[in-house]
């Protein structure tokens, strides 16, 4: 049977001997940019370049968790996005259940109950959402105390079977945005850099649930793998690592603007307010679709340009 988806503020401490008239300190501004935690940051290696993906395991701890640990294992490294469909996601992993005897079903975790406090509401109505805003750079929406990550382009969802329990390893990223699925699939990160990369993958289908047995018949196995192999050339994952892992003289440092924070939102204010655009016959309303504004990352150095 296949894998399918249906689809804190720092204060100056003033110890001197002033007049009482003396200003107190003031805080200093927050931070624009924080720095990925390496055991979050994984480099997912295609054949056209790099995919940095950010994970949540605040969101999602199960399948952060089994996802990392699949990673230190290389199972990923040699399998496929084997489900491509054009306008909607990008799958992989191992697409067979056979493979998945070793790694148990997920528990859902598509949403979970937090306090608002750190979420960065985007300022608007959202269609989907109740609220939807930002919290550490991912998109996210808000209902009463349920909170969840959205399913914009470039975020990182567990596909699974019908079940909502039934996720393991395979993975899908959204190629456009897809929110009629939160709420309903697990998002536990998202593509910070290299989504050029999935959008270059070519379009295929999984294989047909009655194409399977070939692939698990000793006298046909050989030639089926083959087959498939050929048929996902140019789909293929060269390899996966978390940066915690790597060497230090190959580890990359990135930082993803810290939401809220005053770049952020200089930001969402420009992205609101079109009107100093002369071309434009109808200025358009001052509102921001919450897709369309992914939180900006960057790459500051690897580990040893900053030694």
């Amino acid at each position: 049977m296949l894998k399918r988806l249906i689809p804190a503020l720092a204060l100056i401490a003033a110890c001197q001997s002033a007049p009482a008239e003396t200003p107190a300190p003031e805080a200093l501004e927050p931070a624009s940019w924080r720095e990925v935690d390496p055991e979050n940051l994984v480099i997912l290696e295609l054949l056209t370049g790099d995919v940095i993906i950010e994970l949540a395991p605040e969101a999602a701890p199960a399948h952060v968790a089994q996802v990392k640990r699949a990673i230190r294992e290389g199972v990923y490294d040699g399998e496929y996005f084997y489900r491509v469909v054009e306008n909607h996601v990008a799958q992989a992993g191992l697409e067979f259940d056979e493979p998945l005897a070793d790694w148990p079903g997920l528990p859902f975790e598509a949403e979970r109950s937090v306090s608002a406090e750190g979420f960065d509401p985007l300022g608007n109505a959202d269609l989907f959402a109740p609220l939807a805003g930002h919290r550490n750079g991912f998109a996210a929406g808000r209902e009463g105390d349920q909170e969840w990550l959205l399913n914009c382009t470039g975020a990182l969802g567990m596909a699974r079977d019908e079940a909502p329990d039934t996720g393991s390893l395979d993975f899908f990223i959204p190629i456009a945005p897809r929110r009629y699925l939160d709420r309903n699939y697990t998002v536990f990160g998202r593509v910070i850099a290299g989504m050029e990369h999935i959008n270059r993958l070519k379009r295929v289908d999984p294989v047909e649930p009655e194409d399977v047995p070939p692939f698990f018949d000793p006298e046909t196995e050989e030639d089926a793998f083959k087959a498939r192999g050929i048929r996902l050339t140019g789909n293929s994952i060269l390899s996966m690592e978390i940066a915690a892992d790597m060497p230090e003289d190959r580890r990359p440092r990135w930082e993803v603007m810290t939401t809220p924070g005053p770049e952020w939102e200089a930001l969402k204010a420009a992205k609101r307010d079109y009107s100093a655009i002369s071309a434009f016959v109808v200025t358009p309303p001052h509102v921001i679709d919450i897709c369309s504004l992914p939180t900006p990352a960057r790459l500051t150095s690897v580990q040893n340009d900053a030694d």
